[in-house]
Formats: C-alpha cells, sequence, structure tokens
C-alpha cells in the first residue's frame, strides 16, 4: 500500500557529527543497510572503543568548580536513571495500550495529512481520499470486532467522506464528539480501546483514576508509547 501511493515516510534515524548545528538535517543512518556499530561510526567520524579505555585525571582550579562539574555529572546519571526507568513503566503492555496508541495515531495523521494539499475549488485532493478509502476498509476488514475504534470513527468516516467531511474542522469534530462518546459511559478503558467483554478478556484496566485523569489521557499516547518523549507516540502508535 504504501508503494502504491508513493507513501515514504518511515522511521528514520538521523546522526550529527561532533560539533555539527542540529538546525539542518543530520545524516541518514538507516538509509541502505542494518546498523551496525562500525557503519555508524565510519558515518559520523567517530572512534570505537574496542579496547581498554585510558582515563585521565580530572585537574580543577578549586573545590569550588570542581564540585560544580560533579553535580553536573551527577545530574546526568539522575536524568538517564529516570529516563531508563521510564522505558519499563505501565508493563506489561495491554491490548488496550497497544489499540489506544493506534487510534491517537490513526486520529493525528487524518487530521493532519488529509487536508494538506487541496483541490483548486478547495476540496480534498482525489488520491489522498483515495489512499484513506483504502485504509479505512483495510481496517474494517484486518482489525478485530471488538475494537471499538472500528465501529464508531472507522465507520463514521467511511460514510461521511465523500460529502458530509469537507474541511479539516468535520474532522476534527468527529473524533472530539467520539471521544467525549467514550468518557461519558464513565469507562475505566481509554478511548480506541478493545472491548474485553467481546476479546476474551484483553483489555487492560486502569482502576482508581478519575474520569478526568482519564479523559486527558485519552487524548495522549501511553507512558510505554512514549518514554517521556512525547514526539516518539505517534510512530509507535502508527506502526
Amino acid at each position: 500500500m504504501c508503494a502504491t501511493y508513493k507513501i515514504a515516510g518511515f522511521p528514520t534515524i538521523l546522526g550529527w557529527k561532533m560539533g555539527e548545528s542540529k538546525g539542518h538535517r543530520g545524516l541518514e543512518l538507516n538509509e541502505e543497510e542494518d546498523i551496525e556499530p562500525d557503519t555508524v561510526a565510519e558515518m559520523l567520524g567517530l572512534d570505537l572503543a574496542h579496547e581498554n579505555i585510558e582515563l585521565f585525571d580530572w585537574e580543577f582550579e578549586d573545590n569550588e568548580t570542581e564540585a560544580l562539574v560533579m553535580e553536573k555529572l551527577a545530574e546526568k546519571g539522575r536524568k538517564a536513571a529516570r529516563i531508563k526507568k521510564s522505558w519499563h513503566e505501565h508493563e506489561p503492555h495491554t491490548h488496550n495500550d497497544r489499540y489506544h496508541n493506534a487510534a491517537l495515531s490513526l486520529a493525528f495523521a487524518v487530521k493532519s495529512q488529509l487536508f494538506q494539499t487541496l483541490t483548486e475549488d478547495g476540496k480534498i485532493e482525489p488520491k489522498r481520499k483515495d489512499a484513506l478509502i483504502d485504509f479505512l476498509n483495510l481496517l474494517e476488514w484486518a482489525t478485530p470486532q471488538s475494537w471499538k475504534l472500528r465501529t464508531s470513527v472507522v465507520k463514521e468516516m467511511q460514510w461521511k467522506i465523500n460529502d458530509a467531511i469537507q474541511v479539516r474542522g468535520d474532522i476534527e469534530t468527529l473524533i472530539t464528539n467520539d471521544q467525549n462518546s467514550h468518557r461519558a459511559q464513565a469507562t475505566e478503558d481509554l478511548w480506541g480501546y478493545v472491548d474485553a467483554s467481546e476479546g476474551g478478556g484483553w483489555a487492560g484496566k486502569m482502576f482508581g483514576k478519575s474520569q478526568e485523569e482519564l479523559a486527558k489521557e485519552d487524548k495522549h499516547w501511553s507512558k510505554t508509547c512514549t518514554h517521556m518523549e512525547p514526539a516518539k507516540g505517534f510512530t509507535c502508535g502508527l506502526w
């Protein structure tokens, strides 16, 4: 499908050589082959430590400077530990996590891309509409009936794509209304969940949270998807 519609937006790993500005696009590290340490080192001009590393002694002008440097190093260590810990939060992944994250990425992609380019009379570009219709049909065919998004947002977009959806606001309203309708049921499952009653107990629960808290989480990717970096949520949910 990606080849048919000339989609080339796959996850890409970029790298910058030491001292290079992040203001321009870095080197694409996984463009042609699998990433290997030696390949990355060659592209970025790095020397890999294959032998024992020789450490050097720190020399400071005074105790105050030493204390400042040590505190900065300690904070870097604490930050690394927090990030490492975040990778294991809310384990294990539940089916609800995956379907919730996928629902958010689908919503974001449709809202941001469907009206990216328009025809001269201001309508959705035919190739974008065709791609969305094909994808919605694929979701209807390939996803479980217990996925609530399939019987709400996906079905509604299929019904309305040819006439009722004319501007970006129509899509945003459709998605927002579905999220509000879901939360009005006072469920403990996040938006985009799999119905446990139909799916053999797949869905994970989030007991102890208020509806206000859950309403906020309905619109955010899970921490198991973002790892404390919100920008990663879209790609995680998409794939």
